[in-house]
């Protein structure tokens, strides 16, 4: 069994500001496989906007896909599953549309990615990060009883308003800013640090063994579930002044870096 492992969130942390992952991060997770370290992705991504990712720099791993919600082995089997039901998300795209809050809302439930307008630029703008094109639809179009997450999109200024209000509103379930204009609504239990813990136990591996890094507040608490949680030095200013390990930024190969120099690869 491996003796550690290694948690790593995509947007802000493995891709740099160029949305790329550079060949020295790609090789990086490639060493750390050969040298037997399971390397997982712990994203706020659905399925649709991981896999491409992947498949594009030929890596092939675990992945923790809607933030904890879903969980899928190195040959795609779902291992894990958490979400909403659909009577829940439409209480929460409800609530924000009666209230005149500042964002739309886009929903995952599995592979399916359903968002009101597709016209939206905030939606069109998570297209394009993605790599991945949303159906246009509502809650009730969705197959299966079960949404991983809403997605609140957020113009620019308006997101820890919005946050606050939901907050207000829906203390039940998980709510967390995963960037500047993204806020994401999930079941409580539904989290990074729930996931690193499932695939901890699943391995036999001491979470205080093992690493983790991120970038934003989705991922303070996979950060303070493992023994070394590395939190990006592009990372919000508030939090960079209260952590304790602190990586290169995403434009300086910093996942890599940190890897180099602790000699796991």
């Amino acid at each position: 069994m491996p003796r550690t492992a290694v948690f790593s969130d995509i947007d802000g942390t493995l891709l740099n500001s160029a949305h790329q992952v550079t060949p020295r991060t790609r090789d990086a997770i490639r060493a750390v496989q050969a040298a037997g370290v399971p390397f997982v992705i712990v994203t706020a991504r659905g399925v649709s906007g991981t896999y491409p990712l992947l498949e594009q720099q030929d890596i092939s791993c675990t992945v923790v896909t809607y933030s904890g919600g879903v969980i899928m082995d190195e040959g795609r089997s779902v291992i894990h599953h958490h979400g909403l039901t659909r009577a829940q998300a439409q209480e929460v795209v409800d609530f924000a549309e009666a209230e005149g809050l500042d964002m739309t809302w886009s929903a995952y439930s599995f592979e399916d990615w359903v968002a009101p307008d597709r016209a939206d630029p905030r939606l069109l703008q998570e297209e394009r990060i993605v790599m991945a094109e949303a159906r246009e639809g509502a809650i009730a179009s969705i197959g299966r009883d079960e949404v991983q997450k809403i997605l609140c999109l957020c113009t620019p200024g308006s997101t820890k308003e919005v946050e606050r209000r939901l907050k207000g509103r829906f203390p039940e379930f998980a709510i967390a800013i995963s960037s500047e204009t993204l806020i994401e609504v999930m079941p409580a239990g539904s989290s990074k640090a729930g996931a690193v813990h499932t695939l901890c136990d699943l391995w036999g591996i001491d979470p205080a063994d093992a690493l983790a890094f991120g970038d934003n507040y989705n991922d303070l608490p996979m950060l303070d579930a493992v023994g070394h949680g590395y939190l990006m030095g592009n990372a919000p200013a508030e939090l960079l002044a209260r952590a304790s390990l602190v990586a290169p930024t995403n434009d300086e190969d910093g996942v890599a870096r940190v890897l180099e120099r602790l000699g796991l690869i």
